[in-house]
């Protein structure tokens, strides 16, 4: 079983390495196993590598991955996923649909769902999508170690809701929509759609979906409370509202 599963581990690195554009991968290891990072393949400044089960699927319109945790080298970007689908593994441009637990560290956070849709182009996470019952984010205070690292620092501001999508624009930006909570160890928002800039550690509400009431934001405050670390969850400002109509002169 183990020389069977060394050269699967081996056929899939050949050809996906094979690609033009392909994600890197264990191309002289043919042990590498994904719950140890031990055996991970090297992974150089700014290049995705992967490591994966040996029960592979290569098709013509996609392939198939079982056990999968992609990387960044000189980053704190890490995927992990039971399953992945994928049309195409150049980095310069490709989607990548998984399944089965997945988690995505990133040096701003981390995000965790069943489900996720994500994006990578000149070999880095653009957007990534995560879908589940629910999907959780938590924010990190400092940068997490490099690829291949497990430590990370901890996070203060923490949310969850039906759908959380990350978007790089502005420095990094994290959508919540559904069922949304965010808390801070001070304060405890609910409502029905959040954007939340990493960068300005801003928070605003989001317009709801077409055909959607606005729903009203709900929450709790601690007195005297302060968190950890250095973001503050502020609460989002109200809908503005018209201004009064000026009195007639009599």
């Amino acid at each position: 079983m183990k020389t069977f599963q060394s050269y699967g581990r081996l056929l899939v690195a050949l050809v996906l390495a094979s690609l033009p554009g392909a994600v890197a991968a264990a191309e002289t290891s043919t042990e590498c196993n994904p719950e140890n990072e031990a055996t991970w393949p090297a992974c150089t400044m700014g290049t995705l590598c992967w490591c994966a089960d040996a029960d592979v699927e290569y098709r013509r319109d996609k392939v198939i991955l079982n056990d999968l945790v992609i990387y960044q080298g000189g980053s704190p970007l890490l995927v992990r996923a039971r399953h992945a689908e994928t049309p195409s593994t150049d980095t310069s441009d490709s989607t990548w649909n998984l399944s089965g637990g997945v988690r995505s560290r990133l040096a701003q956070g981390q995000l965790a769902a069943e489900n996720a849709t994500v994006h990578f182009q000149s070999s880095s996470l653009t957007t990534a999508t995560f879908d589940g019952q629910p999907a959780t984010f938590e924010e990190t205070t400092a940068a997490a170690g490099a690829a291949g690292s497990t430590a990370g620092a901890q996070g203060n501001v923490r949310g969850s809701a039906n759908s959380i999508v990350y978007d790089t624009v502005g420095g990094g930006e994290v959508r919540l929509r559904g069922d949304v909570r965010l808390y801070d160890g001070c304060k405890d928002i609910h409502g029905a759609g959040f954007v939340y800039n990493l960068t300005q550690k801003s928070l605003k509400s989001l317009d709801p979906l077409p055909g959607a009431s606005r729903e009203r934001i709900r929450g709790t405050f601690q007195q005297k409370c302060k968190p950890a670390g250095a973001a503050t969850l502020a609460a989002p400002a109200p809908p503005p509202t018209a201004a009064p109509a000026p009195a007639k002169s009599p």
